[in-house]
């Protein structure tokens, strides 16, 4: 075997090249962690929450039964002020002209109530300013959401040909803004207070 100095030489500049890099990287992350931490500590702690109450959900989730139930009386109650002739079963309500809305999980507003909550846990506060915000933002998200299902309900009976793209697209968006504006309600209200 032939010893070659040039070969030896270009390894030992890579070998010190690759530590020197994972030492600017360090160093980077060191830096942006620093820079960020309140934002990162907000996001971590977000998502823990998140994971908390999704799965307290799973755990329990024949207990939140009573949310499909209770938000499709709720409409057939506001259908029922409104004069929209129609009849419940169990959590199926059938409007006049065949309509039929079936309330699921996903329309209770529960999961909004989860982003909602894991975003007031996470915000660096009091503890009596964040139960202020659960207080505040219960209430606030299932009317909201009683508000997406009865233009729904609307929707349905007067527009059936654009109700998907209502229900599955402009709601979402709709739906995601206004919980975002809830946030922002109990920041300035209650917790800048």
């Amino acid at each position: 075997m032939k010893y070659n100095k040039k070969n030896t030489k270009k390894k030992i500049n890579s070998r010190s090249h690759n530590s020197n890099w994972f030492v600017e990287k360090t160093e980077g992350l060191k830096v942006f962690v620093s820079r960020n931490a309140d934002i990162l500590k907000f996001a971590g702690t977000y998502l823990f929450f998140i994971g908390f109450f999704v799965l307290i959900y799973i755990i329990f989730q024949e207990h939140f039964n009573f949310l499909s139930s209770l938000t499709a009386s709720t409409l057939s109650a506001l259908l029922g002020i409104f004069g929209v002739n129609h009849t419940i079963d169990e959590t199926v309500l059938h409007l006049v002209d065949g309509i039929s809305l079936r309330v699921i999980d996903e329309c209770t507003g529960i999961y909004e109530l989860f982003v909602y909550a894991g975003c007031v846990m996470a915000y660096p506060t009091s503890s009596g300013k964040k139960l202020a915000g659960i207080a505040f933002g219960i209430p606030a998200i299932f009317s909201i959401n009683m508000v997406r299902l009865l233009s729904l309900a609307f929707v349905g009976l007067w527009f059936p040909s654009i109700f998907g793209y209502v229900h599955y697209y402009l709601w979402q968006v709709t739906l995601i803004l206004l919980v975002v504006f809830v946030m922002l309600v109990w920041i300035e209200k209650i917790v800048k207070r």
